[in-house]
């Protein structure tokens, strides 16, 4: 699990990771919000699965899938201090199933494990220990002010010299400096703000 600050690149760097994975895993995003319930959640955690042998499920064929959870604090705290989707993904790393809800029978689930992300200053702020103490815990701080004018000015490079943009050579020569470092000016000036 990756954490840190909004901006500060957690889900691009895991989405970057995840899609360079070899043929044999999938991957399934799974982005949170206040509103995720565990019914919700285990539609969607569900639906790259398929039926094997008796009540057990897993990805396709031999393939391993891996649900990369997005803002995993969004969800909303209950009036009993439970968070309803962390319930059902640490009953499920736990246990190594959850229950068909209109069956009421265990689907064992196989082949899957879960990354994540979350940013510590919003939604609720932590999650449950129970949840946690399956993830590693990586803090990612924001980039430094020349780590964000070499991505910008990369970025914006790379978009200028666009083949099919087909920009003036005098524009993007002139542009790609001083458009980076305005940016990153007022970049200095939002988060000045934020901080007050």
């Amino acid at each position: 699990m990756l954490v840190g600050g909004s901006g500060c690149g957690k889900s691009a760097l895991l989405n970057e990771i995840l899609n360079s994975m070899p043929e044999e895993y999938s991957v399934c995003n799974v982005p949170f919000n206040y509103y995720t319930t565990s019914e919700l959640l285990q539609r969607v955690l569900e639906k790259p699965l398929e039926k094997k042998a008796g009540r057990n499920y897993a990805p396709p064929g031999t393939k391993k899938l891996i649900y990369f959870i997005d803002d995993i604090n969004m969800p909303m705290v209950d009036m009993y201090g439970t968070v309803q989707p962390h319930t059902l993904i640490r009953q499920h790393m736990d246990y190594g199933h959850w229950y068909d809800r209109t069956k009421h029978t265990l689907k064992d689930i196989h082949n899957v494990q879960y990354v994540g992300a979350m940013n510590p200053t919003a939604g609720s702020f932590t999650i449950n220990p129970r949840l946690q103490r399956h993830f590693s815990v990586f803090a990612v701080s924001f980039p430094s002010m020349d780590s964000l004018y070499r991505i910008y000015s990369s970025l914006l490079d790379q978009h200028l010299k666009s083949a099919t943009m087909k920009f003036n050579p005098t524009l993007i020569r002139l542009s790609t400096k001083p458009t980076s470092k305005k940016y990153m000016s007022l970049n200095q000036m939002a988060t000045a703000r934020e901080a007050t």
